[in-house]
């Protein structure tokens, strides 16, 4: 924490304030999971053997990380220029009408618009990040980071996992009833995806009231707009780069991210292989559980380092977590994915996680100043985004190459491995250059 910040002072207000922002964001990262996995699942039923159809996991997944390398230092300098209590309602506000756009496209039976709809919900998260992780230092402070951090990521995950496990048992169970009525009627996958998305529009609504609660944060009107911030990624970069400390840390972040976004590409491959006729339910559903298992042990990782970081961020559990990860890789890639082994090494990757990454995004936040503190995040996801980019890329190229899905997962062992032993030495604050 900056020498010149001073610590708010935590009162009643502030922890209902903290409460509110956990709540929507955790509503965010469900609601934008919960359309992934429906579209998803949409797009295996209607466009099948098409380049959409075989493709739409990479599709999707590209869709994620282009508004964060387009749009990420605007959204860095809309949360430094407005009170971040205005950006996360308006955010709020957004995602409803792009509920309502993606609704439309389902009626209409049009993927392309609906794909569309899910890129713009990805550019409303893209404006929503910067708030909701800026916002915390000035709800909690410096010495309560560590725990408020701790209950953003378990919380993220559980609306991660919510939005993708309700998503994939909704549709595949909609989809196995209309198939069992109508088996060759190609409007059942349509039928199946509407009422999901009508489900999670409404539960937007929800979201929109709770943000009002949120504590109103100052502005800065001395930041001002030019078109050179479309193009201040550099400089943000430029920034974070230019401390040693700041840039070796979001690099250690942005090498969990690598890992995390292959894994959420590796897991329909297994679930391909699994049920390899895409006519059938259960794919969405396979990989939800999947998915389940590793946010099942993030979230219990990232309660436990919550708990031990309620007083001070504890950046000891960071190398453990990065061996337990690359421990829980080695797993999957060798148990069977039928066997009881293979589910508990997924939910291991998850647990160790929330050792690795917890302590690292709150130490970010930490010594980041406070008037580029947004930036610094910007930045950060700039980085982790390029991450998902390369993810995609390195897993096509693997798919292509022959590997079993379960191939694929080994090569990443080594990446986890340097990073627990590089994160000591890597952070530490004399390393900062002046």
């Amino acid at each position: 924490m900056s020498e010149s910040e001073k610590a708010p002072v935590i009162s009643t207000r502030s922890w209902v304030s903290l409460g509110a922002v956990l709540v929507v964001q955790t509503q965010n990262a469900f609601n934008d999971n919960f359309v992934k996995f429906v579209l998803m699942g949409l797009a295996m039923a209607v466009a099948a053997g098409s380049a959409i159809g075989e493709n739409i996991e990479f599709i999707l997944a590209a869709l994620i990380p282009i508004p964060f390398i387009l749009f990420a230092p605007v959204a860095g300098f809309v949360s430094d220029r407005f009170s971040k209590k205005d950006v996360i309602w308006g955010c709020l506000l957004l995602q409803l009408a792009l509920f309502i756009l993606i609704t439309i496209a389902i009626v209409v039976r049009s993927v392309e618009v609906a794909v569309f709809g899910y890129f713009l919900l990805a550019v409303q998260s893209t404006l929503f990040s910067p708030a909701k992780q800026g916002i915390l230092k000035d709800i909690v402070g410096s010495e309560k980071l560590g725990f408020a951090n701790g209950l953003m990521s378990m919380l993220t995950m559980v609306g991660i996992l919510g939005g993708m496990w309700l998503a994939g048992q909704w549709f595949d169970h909609l989809l196995a009833g209309y198939n069992e009525v109508s088996p060759d009627d190609p409007d059942n996958g349509w039928k199946a995806a509407f009422p999901p998305v009508i489900g999670a529009g409404i539960a937007s609504i929800v979201a929109l009231v709770i943000g009002r609660i949120v504590v109103k944060t100052p502005a800065h009107p001395q930041e001002t707009f030019s078109r050179g911030i479309w193009i201040r990624h550099f400089k943000h970069l430029r920034y974070l780069f230019g401390i040693r400390v700041l840039r070796n840390t979001a690099l250690l972040i942005t090498a969990y991210w690598l890992v995390a976004n292959f894994l959420g590409i590796n897991f329909v491959q297994f679930a391909k292989e699994i049920i390899p006729d895409a006519s059938r339910a259960g794919r969405m559903t396979a990989t939800a559980m999947m998915l389940f298992w590793v946010g099942g042990g993030l979230m219990i990782g990232s309660t436990i380092v919550s708990i031990l970081s309620r007083n001070k961020i504890q950046m000891k559990l960071g190398p453990l977590g990065g061996i337990g990860m690359s421990i829980g890789l080695v797993g999957t890639g060798l148990f069977d994915p039928s066997s009881l082994w293979w589910n508990l090494s997924l939910g291991f990757i998850g647990f160790a996680s929330g050792f690795y990454v917890v302590p690292l995004n709150a130490w970010l936040q930490d010594i980041a100043e406070a008037a580029h503190r947004a930036r610094v995040i910007s930045a950060l996801n700039l980085m982790t985004a390029l991450s998902g980019i390369l993810a995609i890329g390195i897993g096509f190229l693997l798919k292509m190459a022959g590997l079993s899905a379960s191939q694929q997962v080994l090569t990443f062992v080594p990446l986890l491995v340097i990073a627990a032993f590089l994160l000591p030495r890597w952070t530490r604050l004399d390393s900062q250059e002046p």
